[in-house]
């Protein structure tokens, strides 16, 4: 019996029994070995953006190619980028650490909000907090608790790769205060007040709530009730196929809901048999959607070339299936991109004939300053923009493809 909180409903339909049972074998025992010399290629292409992009000053890379600001999410993403490099001789071992000593220098002295806590937003070159709007915060306007414990990860696998580092990794930690975010065994992310202070607020979301958890509890954090999302998974039937979705509220909307969390957790963790059950769930639900409409479909969160700039392209988004959203809750489905991100991290936890139709689908948008973001379905147009995240999680896989996850905890 799988430990999908939903199998006993899930495992009554025959065929998803027989395709979860088919693509488990291949999640828990995929190969691993040196990159062929394509594979080589589209390593040094997502490097690209980090000898194109990086801030000499902080060792940090934008966001965008567009965009100066940097969050602990991308902060993490650069780490681990860092590390695959260097694992993957895009870089030399002594050129990897100097990289990655110099961002563990920036966070040393970073400003944090409220002096305790890394904030939401930073610029890439100063490492002055900011606002939503990028905008000069000088106490700053607050923490996401997702991208904290993805910066998390980032240090987790420098210091387990760089152990030379690991003592500033822990200085680093030290600084923190890390119990901030957490309480009854969630996370509390936080907001400004008017008079200046800041109130704390439970949050998550299925999947990145997960992720987190599994960061925090690496390092000691009382995180055990948000590692379980039985309590708040919910399932929507959609064309035959039960779907994950989160049974709470946000802002009085439903989540958006995403492979990117479970994938990353696999590539950098390997496996838990929730995750991995509910994330190949979502996978098959895009091949069936494909075997239906002809569309190729490899969803998750992606930045745009065209307002408003960012999207949550959801498996289940809210109670819509396959349907896309703004940061403020807009629709904004007719956007909708097949991710290079996703087509590669599919492809590297699964070797399936479709995930491989997904990464033939992206080889056409690399460039010379990193992969492209994506492809639009309603126009089969590239998705110009470049991103951090995209290339950092395309490094990751091809890495996961050479020698499995980053730091493996079973």
């Amino acid at each position: 019996m799988h430990n999908f909180g939903l199998s006993q409903k899930y495992l009554a339909t025959r065929s998803n029994h027989n395709l979860l049972e088919n693509l488990t074998p291949l999640a828990r025992h995929v190969a691993h070995g040196p990159l062929t010399p394509e594979e080589l290629e589209q390593a040094k292409t997502a490097w690209s953006y980090f000898e194109t992009f990086t801030n000499h000053r902080t060792g940090f890379a934008q966001i965008t190619a567009d965009d100066q600001t940097v969050t602990p999410w991308e902060m993490g993403a650069n780490l681990l980028a860092l590390v695959c490099a260097g694992r993957l001789a895009l870089i030399a071992p002594d050129a990897a650490t100097a990289r990655i000593n110099q961002c563990i220098e920036t966070l040393t002295d970073m400003p944090l909000a409220a002096g305790r806590i890394p904030n939401a937003f930073y610029h890439v070159e100063t490492f002055a907090m900011l606002n939503r709007k990028a905008e000069l915060a000088p106490r700053g306007v607050g923490w996401s608790p997702a991208r904290i414990m993805r910066l998390i990860a980032g240090l987790i696998v420098v210091a387990h790769h760089h152990t030379a580092l690991a003592p500033v990794v822990a200085l680093v930690l030290k600084r923190w205060h890390m119990r901030d975010i957490v309480g009854d065994g969630r996370f509390l992310a936080s907001q400004p007040t008017a008079d200046g202070q800041f109130k704390t607020v439970q949050q998550g979301v299925l999947g990145y709530e997960q992720y987190a958890a599994r960061c925090g509890v690496l390092i000691d954090l009382p995180l055990q009730a948000a590692m379980d999302m039985r309590p708040i998974l919910r399932g929507q039937w959609v064309n035959g196929q039960l779907l994950p979705g989160d049974k709470r509220l946000i802002n009085g909307r439903a989540a958006v809901i995403t492979p990117e969390p479970f994938c990353l957790e696999a590539l950098e963790f390997g496996w838990r048999p929730d995750m991995r059950d509910v994330a190949l769930t979502l996978f098959m639900a895009q091949k069936a959607r494909f075997e239906e409409t002809g569309t190729l479909t490899a969803l998750t969160e992606d930045t745009l070339d065209t307002p408003p700039g960012f999207a949550f392209h959801g498996i289940l988004a809210g109670h819509q299936p396959f349907a896309s959203f703004s940061t403020k809750g807009r629709d904004i489905s007719h956007l909708r991109c097949l991710s290079t991100k996703a087509a590669f991290c599919w492809w590297a936890l699964l070797r399936n004939p479709y995930s491989q139709k997904l990464v033939d689908c992206v080889s056409d948008l690399a460039s010379g300053k990193g992969w492209l973001v994506g492809r639009y379905e309603e126009t089969g147009k590239a998705n110009t923009s470049l991103s951090l995240n995209t290339n950092a999680v395309i490094l990751e896989a091809l890495h996961y493809k050479a020698f499995g996850p980053l730091f493996p905890t079973d």
